[in-house]
């Protein structure tokens, strides 16, 4: 099967105006989503980005030990009359490193003290 040129070029020409066809059908489509999905809201083409990957370093922790004696400091300026023994004292009590001195009399009275008479433990010796 032989074809003259003219006829192919023809042929050629034809099939080139439907690809055109088609290639601008599609491209209106796309405009009209595009409008569509603007009214909505988004974009064809537009992806967001709703997921975020955490990349703190939880690691490093930031050192604000300057900025806390610089308050203190100015803290110990304005209030000079606070006792700071009273307030260390009820520290170590709450965190139980003082020595609890204990009054020994009670213990030795508690000791002396008893439940039972003389004549209950004369019953008993019996």
């Amino acid at each position: 099967k032989k074809m003259s040129l003219n006829l192919l070029k023809r042929e050629l020409d034809r099939d080139l105006e439907e690809f055109e066809a088609k290639k601008q059908k599609k491209a209106e489509r796309k405009e009209g989503k595009k409008i569509k999905n603007k009214k909505k809201g988004g974009g064809v083409g537009e992806k967001k980005n709703r997921f975020e990957f955490n990349d703190k370093d939880y690691s490093k922790e930031d050192d604000h030990t300057a900025e806390c004696l610089k308050y203190l400091g100015v803290l110990d300026q304005k209030l000079e009359e606070v006792n700071t023994d009273k307030i260390l004292q009820h520290s170590r009590k709450q965190k139980r490193q003082d020595k609890y001195t204990f009054d020994t009399s009670d213990v030795k009275k508690k000791e002396e003290a008893s439940i039972f008479t003389d004549e209950d433990f004369a019953v008993v010796s019996k």
